[in-house]
């Protein structure tokens, strides 16, 4: 039987307010937003991170390093920023969820790995610069060469990313408000 909406809207955020009124999640969305992001910054800046470090030393390598993370905006497409905090949150969100369900039945749920997996595997192949081939698609050789025969020079990987992670929150979270339950079809 079909929910509606607002009922279905009602039911997903009744779980996530059971799952992130515990700090611990929130703290471990936040933690994981910001490694993701920082990924992010280190292979579009690593280069230039190595060669000032040579110069500048370790100290100030960070210091560099905590400039370009709070610039990052600065050096890429706002629709590539746009798209890198949207994959960040959802990254982070989708993780604290699949925590949350781990720890709730003690084992590695099955029933999302698909989706979850792909999401999270074209979130962080192609999240920072699609202009530019930043993600770790260019640690594969695969730069802006490749990525500019698509029609928006990548954005669509992007935004593809956007989606599955976003369904597989949806699926993660319909799944914990089902609970530990077996079906048998």
């Amino acid at each position: 039987m079909k929910q509606k909406p607002n009922a279905l809207a009602k039911e997903l955020f009744s779980v996530w307010k059971q799952v992130f009124g515990n700090w611990k999640y929130i703290v471990l969305t936040i933690i994981i937003a910001l490694v993701f992001y920082s990924l992010n910054v280190l292979i579009k800046s690593y280069d230039f991170l190595i060669s000032f470090y040579s110069q500048a030393g370790f100290l100030g390598s960070i210091k560099l390093f905590f400039n370009f993370f709070v610039g990052f905006k600065e050096t890429t497409l706002i629709s590539s920023f746009i798209s890198l905090i949207f994959i960040t949150i959802l990254f982070g969100i989708l993780f604290s969820l699949i925590a949350y369900k781990t720890k709730m039945i003690k084992s590695v749920s099955g029933k999302t790995g698909i989706f979850t997996t792909t999401g999270i595997f074209l979130g962080v192949l192609v999240p920072g610069c699609p202009s530019c081939g930043i993600g770790l698609l260019s640690l594969f050789g695969i730069g802006a060469a490749a990525l500019s025969v698509l029609p928006y020079n990548g954005l669509e990987l992007s935004i593809l990313a956007i989606g599955i992670l976003s369904f597989s929150t949806f699926k993660i979270t319909k799944d914990i408000k089902k609970g530990i339950s077996c079906e048998i079809k």
